[in-house]
């Protein structure tokens, strides 16, 4: 989730992970140059296609079987792209694939999308979207606002998926304590209030808090209710630091007493992965995902509500999904004891719904929790466009959505095919429009990790009672200052 807060790099990324089964290449000699008008293509055109995907098993099992079935005189080529999504600079490493490989069809992720249109590498679908009327209303608003937001007011790409976040909550543990549900629409002020009164218990097997957030750093959840109120730790353009000031100290306040009590959980040092119930996923490729232990606490009864991506159904819910399916190991605490390897739920007796992500009163329509789980484009450079924009057209069509939607943890881009699961508040998800301003705002390579770590060592110094949250607002001031400055110079060099 952008978990606790900014899900959409942990959860989102990992649905990004799960939905890894996207991307594409593609070249066909009914092309013509790029700036030509597209003249869409018939089930007799022969042709090639090259496409840039994670992996051939993967492309052919989502999309270049069916595709192949549609277009069976056009020769399908995938170039692996597993290492570029490995490497230190996915970025960079995609321009040399691109460069050495030439492929026609791309499948990116948001990132390497905002930077590669940046540099002029992907083809402008303005032309085309508007001459084969491909109709964008049918995708939710948002997507299509994020997409040519990241690519500089024009739309290089299209995606068939996004992540985002919502507020789950436990419907029978506010129904025994007699506390109202969430709704719609709530202030983070306001959560934090029905956090704080559920009887709560910090340590051991049955531990309860009000609010769980699967994240290992601290920081997190105070960085989030800052952005919902339009404010910035850093301004990179300016390189200055402005973390200690009112506004923010009663955020960091209202947070810290939160874990003090015990109505927040504290998060732990070992990023979610302690003691307790284990799940773990296996998907494409064989790769196996494990989350156990702390990341379940609220899958397993341990706390009434926590900020989530909707991947955590596939937990609550034992649902198989896009070849990923669940299995619940030794659990301690969790309403299951079925033995290792077997496809169940350990909290499927749960009675949860979930609302929207909690805003700020002064941006009430806007989340920051929103990210790109894929994006489909064009190499400006392809001989191909017909072909390469044919299947961009299927892989973000009305056809492969409708499946999506019952075998994907992904959010479908096309409203219309959003999932269904046991009558939930699904629409939480798309309810709030992306906080574009916020998701755009970029800092130094590294300097936001950095950034986390040392503010969240202070936080818990503030915890614990060894400094009060004064003195770190102002050493968080200081440091972060000087991180800043580092991190500019760095960049610069």
């Amino acid at each position: 989730m952008r978990n606790t807060i900014k899900q959409g790099k942990k959860t989102g990324l990992l649905i990004g992970a799960l939905a890894l089964v996207i991307a594409l290449s593609a070249c066909t000699s009914s092309g013509g140059k790029k700036d030509a008008a597209v003249q869409g293509l018939d089930r007799e055109d022969k042709g090639a296609l090259k496409v840039a995907y994670f992996n051939e098993e993967a492309f052919y099992m989502q999309y270049g079987n069916a595709f192949q079935a549609m277009f069976p005189n056009v020769q399908l080529e995938v170039v692996s792209t597993e290492s570029v999504f490995n490497a230190e600079d996915p970025v960079e490493e995609m321009e040399k694939l691109i460069a050495e490989q030439q492929p026609d069809a791309l499948y990116l992720t948001e990132e390497q999308y905002a930077e590669l249109a940046k540099k002029g590498l992907l083809y402008d679908l303005e032309a085309v979207v508007k001459q084969d009327e491909f109709g964008l209303d049918g995708f939710q608003p948002s997507v299509i606002e994020l997409l040519k937001a990241r690519g500089g007011g024009k739309l290089f790409g299209l995606s068939p998926s996004f992540a985002s976040q919502a507020l789950y909550y436990n419907k029978d543990m506010f129904d025994k304590h007699g506390i109202p549900y969430p709704t719609d629409g709530m202030s983070w002020e306001e959560v934090m209030q029905l956090a704080a009164r559920f009887p709560v218990k910090k340590d051991g097997d049955d531990a309860l808090n009000g609010l769980y957030q699967s994240s290992s750093n601290t920081f997190d959840l105070i960085r989030t209710i800052g952005e919902a109120k339009g404010l910035m730790y850093a301004d990179a353009d300016a390189g200055t630091v402005s973390i200690d000031s009112p506004e923010w100290k009663a955020i960091f306040q209202s947070v810290i007493e939160g874990y003090k009590s015990g109505s927040i959980s504290m998060p732990s040092d070992s990023g979610g992965t302690g003691p307790g119930a284990t799940v773990s996923m296996r998907g494409m490729g064989g790769k196996t995902m494990v989350f156990g232990g702390d990341s379940m606490k609220f899958v397993s009864g341990q706390a009434a509500m926590t900020i989530d991506s909707p991947m955590i159904m596939m937990f609550m819910g034992g649902m198989k999904m896009g070849g990923f399916s669940t299995s619940v190991g030794a659990a301690k605490k969790a309403n299951s004891s079925t033995a290792k390897g077997q496809s169940v739920s350990p909290a499927k007796e749960l009675n949860w719904d979930v609302v929207t992500m909690p805003v700020d009163p002064s941006q009430p329509d806007v989340t920051g929790s929103m990210s790109l789980d894929s994006v489909f484009s064009i190499n400006a450079s392809s001989e191909n466009i017909p072909a390469a924009w044919e299947f961009l057209k299927y892989a973000n069509g009305e056809q492969l959505a409708k499946t999506g939607s019952k075998s994907s943890p992904s959010l479908s881009s096309r409203p219309a095919f959003k999932k269904e699961v046991e009558g939930k508040n699904i629409d939480a998800f798309y309810a709030l429009e992306a906080n574009t301003q916020l998701l755009l705002q970029t800092m130094p390579a590294g300097f936001q990790d950095s950034f986390a770590q040392m503010a969240s060592g202070q936080i818990k110094k503030a915890v614990d009672g060894s400094q009060s949250v004064d003195e770190v607002l102002k050493t968080i001031q200081t440091q972060g200052q000087d991180l800043l400055t580092k991190a500019k110079v760095e960049a610069e060099q």
